[in-house]
C-alpha cells in the first residue's frame, strides 16, 4: 500500500520526481492505444521519466478524471503485490484505460501494463 499510495498521490500531483521513486533500472512500462494501434515500451527511470512526462503533457484537462476501480493486492505468501486500475479523463482524450502494476519485495514497481483508447486533439 505504501508504494500505491505514493504512486496516486504523485500521479494527482502530476509529480515527475515522485513518481519515479516507485521505479527502479529494472522497471518496464508498456502502453498499448487501441485508437491508433500504437505499443511503446519504456525502460528503466529514465524511460519512465519519459513517459510520464509525456503522459501528464497529454492530461491537459483532469476536469473528469475518473478511477472507478482500484484494486490492491498486498505481497504475501511469495506472490507479487499488484494493482488493477481503470480509469479515464475524456476531457484530455482518454476514452478508457486500465493499468495492471506488479511490484516487488520492496515496494517497487517492475512491470506496468496500460491499455487506453487514447485519441489525441488532432485526432478528436
Amino acid at each position: 500500500h505504501d508504494g500505491w499510495a505514493n504512486h496516486f498521490k504523485a500521479f494527482g500531483e502530476k509529480n515527475v520526481d515522485d513518481i519515479l521513486k516507485d521505479y527502479i533500472e529494472a522497471s518496464e512500462i508498456t502502453v498499448f492505444n487501441h485508437a491508433d494501434g500504437s505499443h511503446n515500451k519504456y525502460q528503466g527511470l529514465a524511460g519512465a521519466a519519459d513517459f510520464f512526462k509525456g503522459l501528464f503533457e497529454s492530461l491537459s484537462d483532469c476536469s473528469d478524471l475518473a478511477a472507478p476501480i482500484i484494486q490492491v493486492e498486498e505481497a504475501a505468501d511469495g506472490k507479487a503485490g499488484q494493482v488493477f486500475l481503470v480509469w479515464k479523463c475524456p476531457a484530455s482524450g482518454y476514452e478508457r484505460a486500465t493499468d495492471t502494476f506488479i511490484f516487488n519485495s520492496e515496494g517497487k514497481i517492475t512491470r506496468q501494463n496500460i491499455a487506453v483508447h487514447h485519441m489525441t486533439a488532432a485526432a478528436i
